[in-house]
């Protein structure tokens, strides 16, 4: 039987679980944001680390979509609006188009990319965006938190504006 003294463990397991995080890391950078399926933003996988407001039959991921108020505002205004509130959030967008636009967020630790998107449904005059993590199984609310965040301000500009 192999004898593995204590203190090799204590500098073994840490150093793999660091090395596993930045490879998880430089995963997250080949992906790219899913992007519509059928029209709408796609539905989350069975993880926490996704929220889409797409699906209020998925609770646990759902966030209420922002309405708009299309009557007051150009197309070219409301992406605009949208997109600098991306921006303002520390996001860099991707994709701008006058239904979707699409941004990647890195978090500050190692660097870890979540998508973000939004779909501009003109019909019904509301903003539907879906915040998810490329890797992993938890984010400990961040999309949540960033989703909810950026839909707030959007709103407020929509006054300001």
């Amino acid at each position: 039987m192999i004898k593995i003294k204590v203190e090799y463990l204590i500098v073994i397991v840490p150093c793999a679980l660091f090395l596993m995080l930045i490879f998880m890391a430089v995963l997250s950078k080949e992906g790219r944001a899913v992007g519509l399926v059928n029209g709408r933003l796609a539905s989350c996988p069975d993880r926490p680390n996704c929220i889409c407001s797409e699906y209020p039959e998925d609770q646990k991921h759902y966030l209420e979509p922002l309405s708009i108020p299309a009557d007051s505002y150009s197309a070219d205004q409301i992406v605009s609006i949208v997109v600098a509130a991306i921006l303002e959030a520390g996001g860099k967008v991707q994709i701008e188009s006058r239904v979707y636009i699409s941004a990647v967020f890195e978090s500050r630790f190692l660097g870890f990319a979540d998508d973000f998107e939004v779909r501009v449904d003109w019909d019904e005059h509301r903003l539907y965006f879906r915040s998810a993590s490329r890797v992993g199984y938890s984010d400990f609310g961040i999309n949540r938190a960033r989703a909810e965040g950026i839909s707030e301000l959007i709103g407020s500009r929509f006054v300001a504006y």
